[in-house]
């Protein structure tokens, strides 16, 4: 087989590989972006049902007062105390459903991004190492030496949603300073 043809095979390899590489970066963004929107939907759902109690405290607002000018004692009081407690509820919900937005709330997939460095990494110095392996010596003159085919690790398995969530992340990089 002369040079034409294993660089070609190289290229090929090299295509095909990345073809799939680039699906499984795909496949993992799904998944992040997946888990993101059942956060979203969470906190939603919070606020939703912040909205309905605050709706019924409002119902035991109007209530309480239309009493408390029938009746002056004890029964207007009762009314005021579960208009209270149920506008305790609806802001400890407001503060769960708030908290839990800012926890969904980031920037971008971090796993997926990362992924994707780390490949292209891998693939630049795949390249320039096979560059510098069909570059002429200069020293020794005469042809320089036939490199063989990539050898890249295996393809791992894309990871489910469910093993996803069992592996920890991989580790974050240094924070930035970012400017609230």
């Amino acid at each position: 087989m002369g040079l034409r043809e294993r660089l070609s095979a190289s290229a090929a390899e090299i295509k095909a590989r990345s073809q799939r590489l680039v699906e499984l970066n795909v496949e993992l963004l799904t998944n992040e972006l997946k888990r993101k929107g059942q956060q979203y939907g969470t906190a939603i759902g919070t606020f939703v049902a912040a909205g309905v109690l605050g709706l019924f405290a409002l119902g035991f607002a109007l209530t309480t007062i239309t009493v408390a000018l029938d009746i002056v004692l004890p029964l207007w009081l009762a009314l005021l105390i579960v208009t209270a407690v149920l506008l305790l509820v609806v802001l400890v919900l407001a503060l769960v459903g708030r908290g839990s937005l800012k926890q969904a709330k980031t920037a971008a997939p971090r796993r997926a991004i990362a992924e994707a460095k780390t490949t292209g990494d891998a693939l630049k110095s795949q390249l320039q190492q096979t560059v510098s392996d069909l570059t002429p010596r200069r020293n020794g003159g005469g042809a320089a030496p036939v490199a063989p085919p990539l050898a890249m690790p295996p393809l791992a398995a894309p990871a489910t949603p469910a093993a996803s969530a069992t592996t920890p992340p991989p580790p974050a990089s240094p924070p930035s300073q970012e400017v609230s």
